[in-house]
């Protein structure tokens, strides 16, 4: 299966257009550009400029392949930041090696979901994210499974 990975709007406006050829590129990344412009009655030019605005604008942040047979480990990990959240982040963010990142509210100021081939892999992913000066404290969750 293909999934579409889409952020909040970065400050761009999308109308109700914009947010139909994101549902339909929910429902399936795989469509083509003439597949959607004909169901919503627009051109395969006019998709096509959508999509790329919106990749630019990071609104879709990427496309990717989920791959079945449990190919994948993933791991949940919950960081408390020393100081600024946002600068912590933007560090953890520069390094790459997280799937997803989300700055939360609660005990921990932020959530970050690691994808690897191992649990050495996510071992070692979060040891980097374990040295950005703003960490002050990790608590990973490995995931066993997927349901």
């Amino acid at each position: 299966m293909f999934i579409i990975l889409v952020e909040a709007n970065q400050g761009m406006k999308i109308d109700s257009v914009d947010e139909r050829i994101l549902e339909a590129l929910k429902a399936d990344s795989r469509a083509s550009n003439v597949s959607i412009a004909k169901s919503l009655g627009i051109t395969e030019g006019a998709v096509r400029w959508r999509i790329k605005r919106m990749v630019e604008s990071g609104i879709i942040r990427r496309f990717t392949a989920e791959i079945s047979g449990g190919a994948a480990t993933f791991a949940i990990l919950m960081i408390k930041a020393k100081g600024e959240t946002k600068k912590m982040m933007s560090e953890i963010i520069a390094l790459k090696a997280h799937r997803d990142a989300y700055e939360i509210s609660g005990e921990y100021d932020a959530c970050v979901i690691l994808e690897g081939s191992s649990v050495e892999d996510i071992d070692r992913k979060i040891d980097v994210i374990r040295k950005v000066k703003e960490v002050a404290e990790t608590r990973t969750f490995i995931s066993f499974g997927k349901w």
